[in-house]
């Protein structure tokens, strides 16, 4: 909710699915960061230094109103600063508390994939069953990590103009492979109107990310098969949320067809690559 005061605009925010206790941790990663970038929403504290509040039995913070829009198409400027501003956060991992693991693994990937296969097509079981067993085959892989975003799509990002001025809705990070937070955002940053993956889009995403922090040869070489990962990661949440939708006063259903195109895409470009 946007709240209009004489002190300046803030934004009220009441949690619908967290608990106090769950809600703390993202609330002190989010404390944190703002000592290093003024683009990040933080919780603003009550007279007893308190971030969260309790609204008609619910969760709830207050924050200071960030300026500027998210973007449906993204410019080659407003990639690079995106990617700049997640090297710069990925860096940061290691000084931050915060040790939350990824609730959207590989495991939960098995377990989901199991629950919803009866309600697929064959050819999206076949799809699903083929991609997963490639995804089991390359579970361990000795690259970095730390904690990510996990869900930095462009309507989690606000520019004025092409300078990013916010960097929003840390709820779903986690700790994980810095290169799949790159895959995630790489598959909403880079894809087009009509849903096709722009690869010289990628490029310039990737150089702007690795002036900030170096990506090592065996990550260059894992990219392909971490850009698979998050399509798939995405395709079942979403068709998860339209089978069995969450209770709520505001919920959002999201295509997962988008994902499985894209994964689709990853598939037939690196097969022969």
């Amino acid at each position: 909710y946007l709240l209009n005061t004489r002190q300046g605009d803030f934004v009220l925010t009441v949690y619908e699915h967290f608990k106090v206790d769950e809600l703390s941790p993202y609330l002190g990663l989010l404390v944190q960061l703002s000592e290093h970038e003024n683009f990040y929403p933080f919780p603003l504290p009550d007279s007893q230094q308190e971030y969260i509040q309790l609204l008609a039995g619910k969760p709830a913070s207050v924050f200071r109103c960030l300026p500027g829009e998210s973007v449906l198409q993204a410019t080659q400027n407003q990639c690079q600063s995106v990617a700049s501003s997640l090297a710069r956060f990925h860096l940061s991992s290691s000084s931050l508390e915060f040790s939350k693991k990824n609730p959207r693994n590989i495991e939960w990937m098995q377990h989901t994939a199991r629950h919803i296969n009866p309600h697929l097509s064959l050819q999206d079981s076949i799809l699903l069953e083929d991609e997963l067993s490639y995804q089991l085959k390359h579970t361990e892989q000795h690259i970095a990590q730390g904690i990510i975003h996990a869900d930095l799509f462009k309507d989690n990002v606000l520019f004025v103009g092409d300078k990013l001025t916010g960097l929003l809705d840390f709820y779903a990070a986690c700790c994980d492979y810095y290169l799949l937070d790159v895959a995630i955002s790489l598959n909403d940053w880079c894809v087009d109107e009509q849903g096709v993956f722009e690869r010289p889009l990628q490029d310039v995403f990737m150089q702007a990310y690795k002036q900030v922090r170096a990506v090592t040869e065996q990550e260059e070489q894992c990219l392909p098969l971490f850009l698979r990962r998050a399509c798939l990661r995405f395709w079942l949440s979403r068709i998860e949320h339209k089978l069995y939708p969450r209770a709520g006063e505001i919920t959002q259903e999201k295509d997962p067809e988008l994902f499985k195109n894209l994964l689709l895409q990853h598939r037939q470009f690196y097969a022969v690559k």
